[in-house]
């Protein structure tokens, strides 16, 4: 038995939360990298399609504040699974957190590989080696920050969010005043609208599970909340409403500028072409320094909640033990190690796709579908756990009770129409889940942990 007597320094407050679970959505990297595929998708309805799924998201985040309130764990979304529904189902929940978060990580830093090589190399900026390459430096370097500690950590992320939102505050009001894409030299490629059918509204509803992604980076840091535990989901969702905002204002505005065509055109590079639309100079680097900052950002974060997420699983022993460990700075060491290597190796691999474009592409679909089905397994948890405490069944069982039957709809129509190959991947991902949550309840019964819970009970 693996004793949980192992808990991370207590250290964040309301405002450190709602600025990590920002952050981590990432906003302007959230526009360079999935506007473009939201609006090849959904034109000029991309906007809606984003709205639509950041209601659903609320719903589900609803249930996370619950859940953070009566059980903080830093295993979040795979440690409230397995209280609801046992070992085996959580060790399932833990493998949709690890490969969504891996997905994710490699979502990150492929742009941010792209944007640091058009600033300084622009000729090397599509090739997807150089991309790999310089994108797994990013995924290192964060790894260093995160070790210096989490309050650093969120320090350093609230000044560069807040040059992040003023970047994009001037640009939008830039785009929204600047000539519209039907006028100048730019019609011939953004003016013709682009057809869109149920589907496409869909498929950009769950790209946008990926741009909205990022503020429950608050419940993997629940256990790091210092004062009142109410501060954990008040500040994701506070993240997640103030960001959806500005996302939304920008998409609005960018498209008043580009185009629904011209963005589809730049979907690997949609930021870019804002710079070039405002008039290039000055703009083209200060807006791809604010990507640069903001993919850093969105990295660092997802790595913080990888590392908790680990550490979690190590200390109840669906991975290995010494993942679970914390060194003499109360640190989680061998987390943030093991999943820096790993996920470094995996972005070098990304590195032999044939474009950049298409191993963005790959990593933003399979991302989206393994997180949606995540936050589905978060939700029904909530249900579960809830559903006998009367003052609770508003909050933990009906919001994110439709949270979920709407997300799942959104996934389900995803997965049946999707590209074929893309389908395959993520078919592949859901079937190997299986036999790893058997070799997880294998490994514990041969340790001899059946029947044991390591997380607290719910408070009454």
């Amino acid at each position: 038995m693996i004793p949980q007597t192992r808990h991370l320094p207590r250290v964040l407050g309301f405002f450190d939360i709602s600025v990590l679970s920002s952050a981590s959505m990432g906003p302007a990297y959230s526009l360079a990298s999935t506007m473009g595929p939201m609006v090849a998708a959904a034109g000029m309805l991309a906007p809606s399609a984003l709205l639509a799924l950041v209601v659903i998201m609320l719903c589900i985040a609803v249930g996370f504040s619950r859940l953070s309130l009566h059980a903080p764990n830093a295993g979040s979304s795979y440690a409230w699974i397995e209280m609801a529904f046992g070992r085996s189902v959580g060790a399932y929940g833990a493998w949709l957190l690890l490969v969504s978060n891996f997905f994710a990580t490699m979502a990150v830093s492929i742009p941010a590989g792209i944007y640091t090589l058009d600033l300084i190399n622009p000729a090397r900026a599509q090739n997807p080696f150089w991309d790999a390459a310089v994108g797994g430096v990013w995924i290192l370097g964060s790894a260093v920050l995160l070790y210096a500690g989490v309050r650093p950590t969120a320090l350093v992320t609230a000044v560069l969010l807040l040059l992040e939102l003023l970047v994009l505050g001037v640009s939008a009001v830039a785009a929204a005043l600047h000539p519209s894409s039907s006028a100048g030299h730019v019609a011939s490629i953004s003016a013709a609208p682009l057809t869109v059918g149920a589907f496409g509204f869909i498929n950009a509803m769950a790209l946008g599970i990926w741009m909205s992604d990022g503020w429950e980076v608050s419940a993997s840091t629940s256990e790091e909340v210092s004062g009142q535990q109410s501060q954990s989901g008040r500040g994701g969702i506070t993240g997640l409403l103030v960001t959806a905002v500005i996302l939304i204002g920008c998409m609005i505005a960018y498209l008043h500028l580009g185009g629904a065509t011209g963005f589809a055109a730049h979907a690997d590079d949609a930021m870019a072409y804002v710079a070039t639309r405002l008039g290039g100079n000055v703009w083209r680097v200060v807006i791809i320094v604010t990507v640069l900052i903001s993919t850093c950002s969105a990295l660092w974060t997802t790595l913080l909640y990888l590392s908790r997420s680990v550490f979690a699983m190590g200390r109840s022993g669906t991975l290995p033990s010494f993942f679970g460990t914390l060194d003499r700075r109360a640190e989680p060491f061998w987390s943030l190690f093991g999943i820096a290597v790993l996920v470094t190796a995996c972005e070098l691999l990304v590195g032999l796709s044939p474009t950049a474009n298409r191993a963005l592409t790959l990593v933003l679909n399979a991302s989206s579908v393994f997180l949606g089905l995540l936050f589905c397994g978060s939700a029904a948890a909530s249900m579960r756990l809830f559903w006998k405490q009367p003052h609770e069944r508003i909050a933990g069982v009906i919001v994110p009770g439709v949270g979920l039957v709407a997300l799942c709809v959104v996934l389900a129509a995803t997965i049946r129409f999707e590209d074929p190959v893309l389908r395959a991947y993520a078919l592949v991902g859901i079937a190997l889940g299986i036999p790893f949550a058997l070799l997880v309840r294998l490994g514990r019964q041969q340790a001899g942990l059946q029947g044991i819970r390591n997380q607290p009970p719910l408070a009454p």
